[in-house]
């Protein structure tokens, strides 16, 4: 069984601290930066098993029934907690890349009433899971819970957010526009 002590001492050893904020993504900024790709198959394995078993505990009422993949994520984490989930409840819990286009082309019909849940790498925002959250809902698909490996949003969500890590909290950045700017230059 892998423990909270496990699982922090595989993220104390991915963990970069900055005294500048840097750049994740295009739109947010930290102080802490989480090398993710370092990751080695065992610590993702462990990472896999120990969310496995909190969704387990976090969906009492209803089973997983699927894997829904959002795209972007490169550690094969969905594919891990996938055979984890299924070798834990004994029947297979199939996995399904999350693609607008594909569930609006019939595909998703197939999955209509399926309990699923919702898996990532790193949730920064939480802004494609809520989109693909709200998009599943409307297509018959009810998520259980949304899964990763770092959940940076410390926030509520519409579903339980079962990851292996904590992480720190991300500064959202703003871009000012061009017109704007130019305009404020007239100005003063």
């Amino acid at each position: 069984m892998v423990t909270i002590e496990d699982i922090n001492e595989i993220f104390r050893k991915i963990t970069e601290e900055y005294q500048e904020p840097v750049a994740i993504g295009g739109r947010c900024e930290s102080r802490v930066y989480y090398r993710v790709e370092d990751l080695k198959d065992e610590d993702l394995n462990a990472c896999a098993e120990y969310v496995a078993d909190r969704i387990i505990s976090v969906c009492q009422i209803h089973v997983p029934e699927l894997i829904l993949k959002l795209p972007g994520g490169y550690s094969f984490f969905a594919e891990r907690l996938s055979a984890m989930l299924s070798e834990e409840l004994r029947k297979e819990v199939p996995l399904e890349q999350y693609l607008e286009s594909k569930l609006s082309n019939g595909h998703g019909e197939k999955y209509k009433g399926y309990h699923a849940v919702l898996v990532t790498d790193v949730i920064t925002t939480a802004r494609s899971s809520l989109e693909a959250h709200t998009k599943a809902t409307l297509k018959g698909i009810p998520i259980l819970c949304w899964a990763s490996l770092i959940d940076r949003t410390f926030g509520p969500g519409p579903v339980p957010v079962v990851s292996a890590f904590t992480g720190e909290p991300v500064r959202l950045l703003t871009k000012i526009s061009l017109i704007l700017v130019v305009v404020l230059f007239l100005v003063l």
